[in-house]
C-alpha cells in the first residue's frame, strides 16, 4: 500500500470553532433537468432545441461536478448559540396516562366485530327493491302515472329533462328508464355499503334524540302536507320541502336537547319548554333558504300562512315576497300553535316510548337526509327546475324505507370478529395489564 502523503487525501481546514460543515446550496440538478427538457424537446421540436439543450446540459454537469472536488462543495455553518439551542431528550419512566372519553386526543373507539361487505350489499339492493314502492304509488295517486318519478329521476344527470313538459314526463321513456334504474341501483349499493361499514363504529343516540329526530319531522310533515293540500293544493309547488323538513329537523333536535337538560319537570312543561325552544330555532333554515333563493325572508312566512288562506295561492310570486302585516300575524300564529301542540305531544309520548335500536335510528335518520341532500344537490347543479317538479315529501319517504329496511339488513347479518378483541388466536388476558393478565 503506498504511503505517498499527495496520494492521501487531505482533511479540509478546520473552520471557525462552533461550527458545521454544509454542503453548498446549488443550482446544479435543475440547470442539467433543464438541459435534458430541451434535448427531449428538440427531437420533437426543432434542431435548435438540441443544441441550446446540449449546451445547458454540458454547463450543468460542470457546475455538478466542481461541487464534488475536495473543498469545493461546502461551507461552515454557525452554529445556534448554547443558550438557544434545544435541550436534550430525557427519558421518564412511569406509567403512560391513558386517553378518557372528553380528553383532548380521543379517538372513536373501534368495535371488537363489524359486518362484511356483503352486508351492505344485500341491504342495498332489498331497500332499493322496497323503496320504489313509495315512488309507484305517488305516481299513480298523483295521476302522473308510475313513469313520471323514473323520469324525475334520469334528471339528476341528463340535462334537458327539465325542458320536457308535465305530459312528455308522464310517458315511457325507454333512454329515460333505463338511466334511472342505473342511478337507483348505483346509489343503493353505494349506501349500503357506507351504511354497513359505518354501522358498527355509529354510536347510541339517547330516546329523546332518537325520537325527536324521526318522529316530529314526520309528524310535522305528514300533518303540513295534509292541511295545505285541502287548503291550497297548488301552494305545494311553491313550498321548498327540503328547507321545509330541514326546519322540523331543527325543531326535533332542538326540542330533544331541552327535553334532556330538563328531566326533573313533568311532561307537560317539559313539552311546553321543548315547544317554546324548537320554535324559536327551526324557522332559521327557512330564513337562509328565503335568501339563498332570492326570495327574501318575507317568503316563507307568507307560504306558511297559505296553509289557512285559501286566497294566497292566487297571488303571484311577487306578492309573496313582499311583507304583509296580516299574512306575518297569520304565519306567527300558526307557528306558534303547531309548535306548541308538537312540543306537548312530544313531551306526553316519550316517557310511552320505548328505545329505538341503534340501526334503525341511523338508517331511518342518516339515509333519507344524505340521500335526499346529495339528490337535491345534484339536480340543483343539472336541472334546477326540476326541484320544484319533484314531491320531496315522497320522495324522503323513500330513502326512509330504504334506511329501515337496509337496517334491517345489515343488523340481522352475520359479524366478523376483529383480532384479538374477538375470536382471535390470542386472548385478551394474556397481553392487556388489569384484564387478568401481566404486562411484559
Amino acid at each position: 500500500m503506498s504511503t505517498d502523503p499527495q496520494m492521501i487525501p487531505q482533511p479540509e481546514p478546520a473552520g471557525e470553532p462552533d461550527s458545521l460543515v454544509m454542503p453548498k446550496p446549488t443550482v446544479a440538478p435543475l440547470v442539467l433537468a433543464l438541459g435534458m427538457t430541451l434535448l427531449a424537446l428538440g427531437l420533437a421540436a426543432s434542431p435548435a432545441f438540441l443544441v441550446v439543450g446540449g449546451l445547458i446540459l454540458i454547463s450543468g454537469l460542470l457546475m455538478w461536478v466542481s461541487q464534488l472536488l475536495p473543498g469545493s462543495g461546502h461551507f461552515h455553518e454557525r452554529l445556534v448559540e448554547p443558550p438557544l439551542r434545544a435541550k436534550p431528550v430525557t427519558a421518564l419512566t412511569g406509567a403512560v396516562e391513558h386517553l378518557r372519553s372528553g380528553m383532548p386526543g380521543y379517538r372513536l373507539r373501534m368495535p371488537a366485530e363489524v359486518h362484511p361487505i356483503s352486508a351492505g350489499i344485500k341491504g342495498g339492493i332489498l331497500g332499493g327493491i322496497v323503496m320504489t314502492f313509495p315512488a309507484t304509488i305517488y305516481g299513480i295517486l298523483s295521476g302522473h302515472g308510475i313513469w313520471y318519478p323514473a323520469n324525475l329521476l334520469a334528471g339528476m344527470v341528463l340535462p334537458g329533462v327539465d325542458r320536457m313538459t308535465t305530459p312528455q314526463l308522464e310517458q315511457f321513456r325507454f333512454s329515460l328508464l333505463f338511466l334511472a334504474v342505473i342511478i337507483h341501483a348505483v346509489n343503493s349499493l353505494i349506501f349500503g355499503m357506507i351504511y354497513g361499514v359505518l354501522l358498527p363504529t355509529l354510536p347510541r343516540l339517547p330516546r329523546p334524540m332518537a325520537w325527536g329526530g324521526l318522529l316530529i319531522p314526520i309528524l310535522w310533515t305528514a300533518v303540513s302536507f295534509g292541511l295545505i293540500g285541502l287548503v291550497n293544493p297548488l301552494q305545494r309547488r311553491g313550498l321548498d320541502w327540503p328547507s321545509f323538513i330541514a326546519a322540523q329537523f331543527v325543531f326535533g333536535i332542538a326540542a330533544a336537547l331541552a327535553i334532556l337538560s330538563a328531566r326533573s319537570l313533568r311532561p307537560i312543561p317539559t313539552g311546553l319548554l321543548a315547544g317554546t325552544v324548537g320554535g324559536l330555532l327551526m324557522p332559521i333554515p327557512a330564513l337562509i333558504w328565503g335568501l339563498a333563493s332570492g326570495h327574501g325572508i318575507w317568503y316563507p312566512a307568507n307560504l306558511l300562512a297559505g296553509f289557512v288562506s285559501p286566497g294566497i295561492s292566487r297571488v303571484t310570486p311577487e306578492e309573496l315576497m313582499q311583507f304583509h302585516a296580516n299574512w306575518l300575524a297569520i304565519a306567527i300564529g300558526i307557528h306558534l300553535v303547531m309548535s306548541i301542540s308538537i312540543g306537548l305531544i312530544f313531551g306526553l309520548l316519550l316517557p310511552k316510548l320505548g328505545t329505538i335500536p341503534k340501526p334503525l335510528v341511523w338508517g331511518g335518520l342518516a339515509m333519507p337526509l344524505v340521500w335526499t341532500a346529495v339528490t337535491f344537490g345534484l339536480m340543483g347543479i343539472v336541472n334546477p327546475l326540476l326541484q320544484h317538479r319533484v314531491d320531496w315529501p315522497w320522495f324522503i319517504a323513500s330513502q326512509f324505507i330504504f334506511g329501515v329496511t337496509a337496517a334491517i339488513v345489515v343488523d340481522r347479518s352475520e359479524k366478523i370478529y376483529i383480532p384479538p378483541a374477538g375470536r382471535g388466536p390470542d386472548s385478551l388476558e394474556e397481553y392487556v395489564e388489569g384484564a387478568g393478565g401481566q404486562s411484559s
